[in-house]
């Protein structure tokens, strides 16, 4: 008797557990599901308050010299496809500051401007990606016709200038679409003449589109440009 009671007891402690362990199979995916919806609904938001800009605030809650609203957005610099490479080198991609198509908001010289940033950052454009590798350059290789950049070149899905705010946001934004080792891509103004980089070409790449680069020495990123 005292023994099919134990027994009893085993079983139903065990089926319990399976039930726990069943619920938990249930409830942590739905959990998890809700909190990426959560996520992505913010940047949503937050794409939707920077395309309508930013609103004045009650001049009773301004200090004096003090400006506590949203930072002005400015301009970001961008690159574009260059399709002038030789054809010795079919693998490699070139994107430069006189890719096509030309930027519209602020260009230097009909071409991006590396100095104060091209495009509003209320455009949508995908990011330039690098996954750095150290890999040489090819024969056939031009160092005058832009910086090596010793791996491969990508792009993003199309994002608001704005939601950028950082290299870092950037480059997670590429971690998270094409995989680990990817980075925002980007160079130092001053150190490039050519003003473009190459590399072997990644995913995301098409023509007639422009790509958020990181200006690394200057004030032409969507989250310095227009303070």
């Amino acid at each position: 008797m005292t023994r099919n009671r134990q027994r009893g007891a085993f079983m139903m402690a065990r089926a319990l557990l399976v039930v726990g362990i069943l619920v938990a199979m249930l409830v942590i995916p739905v959990y998890l599901k809700k909190e990426r919806e959560n996520r992505e609904a913010e940047v949503h938001r937050k794409e939707l308050e920077m395309s309508r800009g930013p609103t004045a605030a009650p001049a009773s809650a301004a200090s004096p010299g003090r400006s506590d609203g949203p930072r002005p957005i400015g301009h970001g610099l961008s690159f574009a496809l260059m399709a002038d490479l030789p054809p010795l080198v079919p693998e490699l991609v070139r994107l430069g500051c006189q890719g096509e198509p030309a930027p519209q908001d602020q260009p230097r010289q009909g071409a991006c401007n590396p100095m104060q940033g091209d495009t509003s950052c209320r455009t949508v454009l995908p990011v330039l990606c690098v996954r750095p590798s150290a890999a040489p350059a090819p024969a056939g290789f031009d160092p005058t016709r832009g910086v090596w950049v010793g791996g491969a070149l990508g792009g993003t899905q199309p994002v608001m200038g704005a939601v950028v705010e950082s290299e870092a946001m950037g480059s997670a934004r590429c971690e998270k679409e094409l995989g680990p080792g990817w980075q925002m891509a980007g160079l130092s103004v001053g150190g490039s003449g050519a003003w473009a980089l190459q590399g072997q070409r990644g995913p995301g790449l098409t023509a007639h589109t422009r790509y958020w680069v990181h200006a690394a020495d200057q004030k032409a990123n969507c989250w310095d440009s227009g303070g």
